[in-house]
């Protein structure tokens, strides 16, 4: 069998290539991963003139909650379940993205005003995330 020889040229032809393909796959995710609208959802606006007593009793205690002058916001998180996260593909299956999502309760003089959420990654539509914190709060 013959040797094969690699010269200064063609090392350099292959570092080419793959820091081309290295660019090219960033520009290909960046492009992935621009921020999904958040639109409003059924559970959103069913949450807005609650009370507080009624949000802790049908959404549990927040996250976190932070004061902001007049207002409160209560802090929700939630993550996708961990089946939810694996595709399967004939005799295995394969890791997708890891998601879940921030709702905020904006809550004024005791009632919700409004609910904000925020999909973890911004690129990955989890609106179904935020909705099931809110599920048990539906009438």
């Amino acid at each position: 069998m013959g040797m094969v020889r690699t010269t200064r040229r063609d090392v350099r032809l292959i570092n080419l290539t793959v820091a081309g393909a290295a660019i090219g796959g960033a520009i290909w995710l960046a492009a992935c991963a621009a921020p999904v609208e958040v639109g409003r959802y059924p559970n959103q606006q069913r949450m807005v003139g609650k009370s507080v007593s009624a949000v802790l009793a049908c959404a549990g205690e927040p996250k976190k909650t932070v004061q902001e002058g007049e207002m409160t916001l209560l802090r929700y998180y939630r993550e996708a379940p961990i089946l939810e996260e694996s595709q399967p593909t004939g005799k295995s299956s394969f890791a997708t993205v890891r998601h879940g999502c921030w709702a905020t309760v904006i809550v004024a003089d005791d009632r919700v005003i409004d609910v904000h959420y925020r999909f973890v990654p911004p690129g990955f539509d989890a609106s179904n995330d935020c909705e099931a914190t809110f599920e048990a709060c539906s009438p």
